[in-house]
This record gives structure tokens, C-alpha cells and sequence, in this order.
């Protein structure tokens, strides 16, 4: 994957339900010129600089969908504001490769990602 400069607000990170990780990588590059990452079949590269993976973990329905994850400058600070303004954290802050990440449930019920790349601050 390539370097990036990532913005505070940022849509980052997505992970996108599968049921084969290496169909959906094939049907996403061929269809938008998706970047496979080939050490790791489930990673891609997006234009715009968002990355993220295909998983098995979360559902492919209507109720599951994808998990967006939104840059944050300092992931303590995130998951704070989040509490406060009526969000409830559900894990993390959690390390990812160079990144730390954690997820909330927002005021309506859906699940969201914040995510804090290693150079951030």
C-alpha cells in the first residue's frame, strides 16, 4: 500500500462483508481499478487514498454492510468527544499495523470507525 496524508474527518478505512475474499477482490478491481494488495488477498487500495479489506466477520445483508472508518488527529480524545456527544464506544483503541483503531455506535444504532494513523498526534 501506498503512503498517505491522511485529513482529521477523513473517510479513511472500509470493510466490505464477503463471503470469498479473493471473488471480491477480483470483481472490485476489475470493476474500479481497485489496488490488491498480494501479500494479504483480503487488502485493497481505493482511489482518493481510502484502504481497507473484504472480511467474513461482519454479515452480508442489509443489516450488516459495510464498516466505515473516519480519521481522527488523537484516538483518546475521539472516543471522549464521542461519549460525550451520546455515542457509545464498543472497543478499542486497538493497534492495527501502524495505526491504532475503535469502534462506537452512534446515536441512531450504527456501528462506526474511527481510526488514528501512527504520525497523527
Amino acid at each position: 500500500m501506498s503512503p498517505r496524508s491522511i485529513e482529521h474527518g477523513q473517510l479513511t478505512y472500509l470493510q466490505i462483508p464477503a463471503v470469498d475474499l479473493q471473488a471480491s477482490g477480483r470483481f472490485y478491481a476489475r470493476l474500479f481499478g481497485w489496488k490488491l494488495d498480494p501479500g494479504h488477498p483480503s487488502s485493497f487500495e481505493a482511489p482518493g487514498m481510502l484502504f481497507g479489506q473484504w472480511v467474513t466477520d461482519r454479515p452480508v445483508a442489509r443489516d450488516g454492510g459495510p464498516l466505515l472508518w473516519i480519521a481522527v488527529r488523537n484516538i483518546e480524545n475521539g472516543l471522549r468527544e464521542i461519549r460525550t456527544a451520546g455515542g457509545t464506544v464498543l472497543d478499542g483503541p486497538s493497534p492495527d499495523g501502524p495505526r491504532l483503531i475503535a469502534t462506537f455506535r452512534d446515536p441512531a444504532g450504527n456501528v462506526v470507525g474511527i481510526v488514528q494513523e501512527a504520525a497523527s498526534t
